[in-house]
């Protein structure tokens, strides 16, 4: 799986942002890009989309329906939460398990206890962690709340700096 492109933009010293750049970059990057503008901005249209990727509607319509990115987002807002639920339903069957043996023998083996410190690992990754997705996430509602109080104009300047923001993440 190749990783989402964010928004090319060159930062700092390299080039004005206001310069366009989607020129330069190959049908492949547009497609990355607008797929995680899709996958990532539930408001977005695939006008937006087209505008700011600098493909026609038509275009991405045929990304979105081809690649079934429609069915990508469903299965991406669940994700999380659906892990983490999964992962406590683990650790609750191992508890169930230790506390059904006799007493004296209600300890874990260390296979057992292997899998549960794992199993805690993966729960504490998942709470914890801010991952390019989740600042993508804040990103999005902020650039929104911008949107309509200040206008598409304070917008688009914004997500050009958020944008760099999250391509130096990467």
């Amino acid at each position: 799986m190749t990783p989402f492109l964010i928004m090319p933009l060159r930062v700092c010293n390299f080039a004005p942002l206001n310069q366009p750049i989607m020129a330069e970059l190959t049908i492949k990057q547009k497609k990355d890009f607008a797929k995680q503008l899709f996958l990532n901005d539930e408001g977005i249209t695939q006008a937006e989309i087209a505008d700011r990727v600098g493909v026609s509607k038509v275009t991405i319509c045929k990304w979105v329906n081809e690649g079934k990115w429609d069915e990508m987002r469903t299965s991406l807002l669940v994700g999380k939460d659906m892990q983490l639920s999964w992962l406590y339903r683990q650790l609750e069957q191992w508890k169930d398990t230790v506390e059904q043996r006799e007493d004296g023998k209600q300890l874990l083996t260390s296979k057992e206890a292997d899998a549960v410190v794992k199993i805690t690992a993966a729960i504490k990754n998942l709470e914890t962690e801010t991952n390019t997705a989740e600042k993508i996430a804040t990103g999005k509602e902020f650039l929104a709340f911008v949107r309509k109080t200040c206008g598409l104009d304070q917008s688009k300047e914004i997500a050009r700096l958020f944008n760099a923001y999250i391509k130096s993440c990467l």
